[in-house]
């Protein structure tokens, strides 16, 4: 198993690095060359995560019929063409019609499937070899952006996409090919089956929407702050250098969660993790909005919004298995993937509008309002959860 998720680390971390991450770096060549604004440029990861979110549901019967590893290098194929309309365009249609590529890719290339293989092959084991490989992408911006800033200082953008392409077919794809044994389809048909069989559909459907909406509701907090954290800081005039530092070391936070998570292995389950998550986003946010940006509440912010975001970044991946057999799991994972990935494609550019608009004090209601409809969900979920059930 260990092998696995060295292989699924390294090429989540590359595929992760060059079809989200590298846009942070190049977004200011881009613009500048096909006369693009920043809000412009910075769409065309939304427009990615909206196709993700359209191809996600149709997954499901792929992880059936061909495996997660044959999805996966799929999706990395995939990519190449999309790569291509990046590195070739000369304006907003092909540069959009680029980025849609890559998230019709991404639905089969990215975190989805490689958990869906780790939850067959690892068995019992699952949430720990997910929360391993999560650890390790957490080193995906640390690796990402410094060598994306190398390629375009030396070749450009256009030629550090043609990079990209490249690099997806001779390394990505090899490794995953020959790197990764098959793994068996799940039996199951799908958690629709899974019902019937239990006789309970309606509990399964509470089930999926509670934790839809408790995911979704954090994403869009975590996925929206991105944008904005440091010009939340900024806003209650924390000096610039401070702002700056102190929202880096957000990612030492999330790591030291994962860390933490992975260090508990099975000792408790993606519940509990996610519970935990969701107890501390809303005391992170009221600490930043009460202390008006004193430095003890930045300080607090900072760790607490950290710790939360990284612990549920696991929880994320590993809920399903709580509730779920894991021969249902790639279904249910792929039924999420569609409201997910649109509460995560909406939320940068609607905390940077409600931000501009109206305020810090604003933006951070909508926050603590989010934060704190994750938290109603998970306790919620509670009463299904069954504490002797092994992940």
């Amino acid at each position: 198993m260990f092998a696995d998720v060295v292989v699924l680390s390294l090429t989540q971390i590359i595929s992760w690095g060059a079809m989200f991450m590298a846009i942070s770096v190049l977004g200011a060549p881009v613009g500048e060359t096909l006369g693009l604004t920043p809000a412009l440029v910075y769409l065309g990861p939304s427009v990615m995560l909206v196709a993700m979110a359209v191809m996600s549901p149709l997954m499901a019967p792929l992880y059936r019929s061909h495996g997660a590893r044959f999805v996966m290098s799929a999706g990395t194929v995939v990519t190449v063409p999309g790569f291509l309309l990046l590195a070739w365009c000369d304006g907003p249609f092909g540069y959009y019609a680029g980025w849609t590529i890559l998230g019709m890719a991404g639905a089969g290339a990215l975190t989805n499937s490689a958990h869906v293989y780790l939850a067959v092959k690892a068995g019992a084991r699952a949430k720990q070899a997910i929360g391993a490989q999560m650890l390790a992408m957490a080193l995906a911006p640390t690796i990402s952006w410094p060598l994306t800033s190398f390629l375009s200082g030396w070749l450009g953008w256009r030629h550090t996409y043609l990079v990209f392409a490249l690099v997806m077919l001779v390394v990505v794809l090899p490794l995953l090919r020959f790197g990764l044994k098959p793994d068996t389809a799940p039996a199951a048909t799908d958690s629709k089956t899974h019902a019937n069989r239990a006789g309970d559909r309606g509990r399964v459907r509470t089930i999926i929407v509670l934790m839809t909406l408790a995911i979704a509701l954090n994403g869009f907090v975590t996925w929206g702050f991105q944008l904005v954290v440091i010009d939340i800081m900024r806003s209650y005039d924390v000096a610039e250098g401070i702002a700056v530092g102190m929202a880096s070391a957000i990612g030492i936070a999330q790591m030291s969660a994962r860390l933490i998570d992975f260090l508990g292995g099975n000792r408790w389950d993606g519940f509990v993790t996610s519970l935990a998550a969701g107890m501390l986003m809303p005391v992170a946010l009221l600490m930043l909005g009460l202390g008006h940006g004193a430095e003890w509440s930045v300080v607090a912010f900072i760790l607490l919004y950290g710790l939360s975001s990284g612990a549920m970044s696991v929880g994320r991946a590993t809920l399903p298995l709580v509730f779920f057999e894991r021969e249902v799991y790639a279904s249910v994972l792929s039924r999420l993937g569609l409201p997910l990935n649109l509460a995560f494609a909406a939320a940068p550019p609607i905390f940077s509008r409600v931000l501009s608009d109206y305020g810090n004090a604003s933006a951070l209601a909508l926050a603590v309002a989010c934060s704190l409809g994750t938290l109603a969900c998970l306790v919620l979920l509670a009463r299904f959860r069954d504490p002797s059930r092994a992940v």
